[in-house]
C-alpha cells in the first residue's frame, strides 16, 4: 500500500530525484536539505491540498525516512560516477 509499506512506488521518484540533484552538481548538504525538508513539510501540504497528491495519505515514519534515504543514497552513487 502507498505511504504505508517502508518502500512503495513513489520512493522510485525520491531516487530519481536524488541522480537529478546530482546531475545538477548541488551540494550534499543542500540534498540533504531537500530530502528531510520535503518529508518534514509533505504532511501539512497533503493536509491542506489533498487534491494535489494522487495518494495524500500520510507517510510512515520509515516510508519518510526511506524515501529520504533513497534520495539521499542515489545522489551519492551517481555524483560518485559522474565526478
Amino acid at each position: 500500500m502507498v505511504n504505508s509499506q517502508p518502500v512503495d512506488r513513489f520512493t522510485l521518484l525520491h531516487a530519481l530525484s536524488g541522480a537529478v540533484a546530482a546531475g545538477a552538481r548541488l551540494s550534499p548538504l543542500t540534498v540533504v536539505a531537500l530530502a528531510i525538508g520535503w518529508e518534514l513539510l509533505e504532511r501539512p501540504l497533503k493536509q491542506k491540498y489533498r487534491s494535489y497528491f494522487p495518494h495524500p495519505s500520510q507517510d510512515t515514519f520509515a516510508n519518510a525516512t526511506l524515501d529520504a534515504g533513497a534520495m539521499i543514497a542515489t545522489y551519492y552513487l551517481v555524483r560518485d560516477q559522474i565526478g
